[in-house]
């Protein structure tokens, strides 16, 4: 018989610059590695609150959901901020949200902090992804028929930096 034995490639920090315009971008390839067998996610971006932004985070959950079994929860949680002229509609967006994950298993929670400014992901307890502008990292698409809709790859970004580190 023949042992298989599955060889884990070693991670390591990492700090990449992106130029305004890029393509070739997407989550999955900026850090889609550090998600393999993460238990807990926790999301800090002070600026999750319009449908656009809130469309980011769905795409950065799936992302997540795709990393984990069938059979596992994870935890996500979101901390934000709302301005007052979004904070009901954004929360509600949220909770929407919410609702839908729990039948993937995912269980994410958000809570709304007016003090943070830092945009970050916190991995389990091993690493930390800051990023300049936390989730918001591309440009407007020409609109709902646009091929970067569906794929963040076709996508044109806003410069921005990440840096990933062990925690």
């Amino acid at each position: 018989t023949t042992v298989e034995y599955a060889v884990k490639r070693q991670l390591a920090g990492k700090h990449i610059e992106i130029r305004d315009n890029q393509k070739g971008v997407s989550y999955k390839n900026l850090f889609g590695e550090y998600l393999e067998d993460a238990k807990r996610v926790t999301i800090i971006d002070p600026y999750i609150r319009l449908p656009y932004q809130i469309r980011n985070l769905v795409e950065f959950i799936s992302l997540i959901a795709n990393k984990k079994q069938a059979d596992e929860i994870i935890q996500v949680d979101l901390i934000t901020n709302m301005d007052d002229e979004f904070k009901q509609e954004g929360e509600d967006r949220l909770q929407s949200l919410q609702d839908n994950l729990s039948s993937i298993g995912v269980n994410f929670n958000f809570k709304i902090d007016d003090t943070i400014h830092d945009r970050y992901i916190l991995i389990d307890d091993n690493w930390k992804i800051v990023l300049g502008r936390g989730l918001d990292i591309w440009n407007k698409t020409n609109g709902y028929f646009d091929i970067a809709e569906a794929n963040q790859l076709y996508r044109s970004c806003k410069a921005f930096s990440m840096t990933v580190v062990g925690v």
